[in-house]
């Protein structure tokens, strides 16, 4: 199946009272590049979510950002010892110099190291279970978005690949025309300087020559098979971009010896709008997996 590099996924899910939301992009690379960012509390899932992406994909840029849409506030501890010895410690010094005003609530509210926030427990291994639910389904939502327009693009390479079987068509059927029309030229130039001592045998070897010259009967058999298998890979259930890629380079090879052999305006013409036909497969294979 083929499957574009291009896609998107979305999804929530929730340790303990904290709620996080996970977003997963994806655009083509050569290889496979994994980009995380998340809250320092699920980090320790990191490697994790790196292999569960390796096993899902083989080639992509991913992006995968995490993050805390509704976090459940610590619960506040209050040093009450301490703060007794603040306000024991502030009626001894009333007491011993004087000194008038008490030690109310909105000064002690102030000594910060009388309260300290009760720290969240560690993840465990059961919250993995939450962090692999809520990547399943934004990375079911990027596979299912990256098939949809992998068919797209099934579709398109199809109707180039015809396209450029109508114009090799063309080709075959005009390269018989291009040996006699060069044949019919080198009689009637000897005509005209040799006039009735036209030797027919030489014209015959001359024509022999340019005929094994400008042959492209080899290069049309093996663009034809590079077609045939360029609709295999397409009908693959495996990764092909990288095949792909690879024969688009054998099929422009082909083309290119097919332009250059034949001196004939005609055949030229169609091998360029063959050449931009390829250009359009070689931009869209860039973008498979």
């Amino acid at each position: 199946m083929v499957k574009s590099m291009t896609g998107y996924g979305r999804s929530d899910f929730s340790i303990g009272g904290d709620v996080y939301s996970l977003e997963a992009k994806s655009l083509n690379h050569r290889f496979i590049d994994i980009s995380l960012r998340m809250p320092e509390r699920i980090s320790v899932f990191e490697g994790r979510i790196r292999e569960e992406i390796k096993k899902r994909f083989s080639r992509g840029a991913f992006s995968v950002f995490v993050s805390a849409t509704s976090v459940e506030a610590p619960a506040l501890k209050i040093n009450l010892p301490m703060a007794k010895a603040y306000i024991e410690a502030a009626a001894d010094i009333r007491k011993e110099f004087g000194l008038g005003g008490e030690l109310d609530a909105p000064a002690i509210l102030k000594l910060k190291d009388i309260f300290s926030l009760e720290r969240k427990a560690p993840v465990s291994e059961a919250d993995w279970d939450s962090v692999k639910t809520g990547f399943d389904m934004a990375f079911g939502q990027l596979e299912d978005w990256r098939k949809k327009e992998g068919a797209a693009l099934k579709s398109d390479l199809l109707g180039n690949l015809e396209t450029i079987e109508g114009l090799l068509f063309s080709v075959e059927a005009r390269a018989p025309k291009v040996l006699e029309s060069y044949r019919q030229r080198l009689w009637e130039e000897m005509e005209k300087f040799l006039k009735d001592r036209v030797d027919e045998s030489r014209i015959l070897l001359e024509a022999a020559v340019f005929a094994d010259r400008t042959a492209i009967s080899e290069e049309i058999v093996r663009l034809k098979s590079h077609l045939d298998m360029f609709r295999q890979f397409l009908r693959s259930e495996e990764p092909v971009g990288k095949r792909l890629d690879f024969l688009c380079q054998e099929i422009g090879r082909e083309v290119n010896t097919i332009g250059s052999k034949p001196s004939d305006v005609q055949i030229t013409q169609v091998v360029v709008e063959m050449k931009g036909e390829i250009e359009k497969i070689r931009e869209q294979v860039q973008n498979i997996e």
